[in-house]
């Protein structure tokens, strides 16, 4: 199953993630944006549960 991400929602998420990363502490915007992959794997693994 794919997944795709509208154009808002992409570009809040990068947006998010480059805060994370220069305005709160090194690495964290990686970490959120490894978190959120990890999330939209498992729910392409287990659509229904």
């Amino acid at each position: 199953m794919a997944y795709s991400f509208h154009p808002d929602a992409e570009l809040e998420l990068n947006v998010a993630v480059d805060y994370y990363e220069e305005e709160c502490k090194v690495n964290l915007g990686v970490e959120f944006a490894y978190e959120v992959q990890k999330t939209i794997q498992r729910i392409l693994e287990f659509p229904t549960a």
